[in-house]
């Protein structure tokens, strides 16, 4: 009989989401099994259902353990420019980076998303109303209401981060900064107009 301490199963259990995440990033959660998940942990397929009682909630504690819906509601620091234009462009930049950092998640809910996985979609249900209603709050508070219509501009940079994660898959790495900054700078355009030379 194991006699495991306290702090030997959280770590186990992160440990095997960290591992799930990796594998479920690469090849779909519907390609990954539980047998193969337990090879790769070195474990076996009862100690990983010990923690998961079934894949759909290894792949729904996959998605909510990152807390990345709670760290969507904090503001991030973002370089506050006097130019609205240019905070807009910064702020653009600043989301996507902070949505890079967490790229292996948008993988697996966008890829499981499109196989129509339940989970994935409803837990994408659920950061989107997160993401929302943040990002309207981040456009209040760095924008005045005069200078930009904060809900138009919310579904906007939602729309745009769908096609920045296109642009990340399709382009080559040497093109991918420069061409969210270019999109970045055209949604500044559409919104305050060109710059001023």
């Amino acid at each position: 009989m194991s006699t495991s301490t306290p702090t030997e199963a959280p770590s186990q259990r992160d440990r095997i989401l960290d591992i799930a995440l990796a594998l479920m990033a690469e090849q779909g959660a519907s390609g990954t099994s539980m047998r193969q998940l337990a090879k790769a942990c070195d474990l076996n397929v009862a100690a990983i259902y010990h923690y998961f009682p079934s894949k759909a909630e290894l792949l729904r504690s996959v998605i909510e353990e990152r807390r990345y819906g709670l760290r969507l509601q904090e503001l991030p620091v973002v370089e506050i420019d006097p130019d609205p234009r240019r905070r807009l462009v910064i702020l653009i930049e600043t989301i996507w980076r902070g949505a890079l950092e967490e790229e292996a998640i948008w993988r697996l809910l966008l890829g499981e998303g499109l196989r129509g996985d339940e989970t994935a979609l409803a837990v994408s249900r659920e950061l989107l109303d997160v993401i929302e209603p943040a990002l309207r709050e981040w456009l209040g508070t760095l924008f005045d209401d005069t200078d930009l219509d904060n809900d138009a501009m919310t579904q906007v940079i939602m729309s745009q981060l769908f096609s920045f994660f296109v642009t990340h898959l399709f382009r080559p790495d040497a093109e991918r900064a420069a061409r969210v900054h270019q999109q970045a700078e055209a949604i500044a355009t559409l919104a305050f107009g060109p710059t001023s030379r």
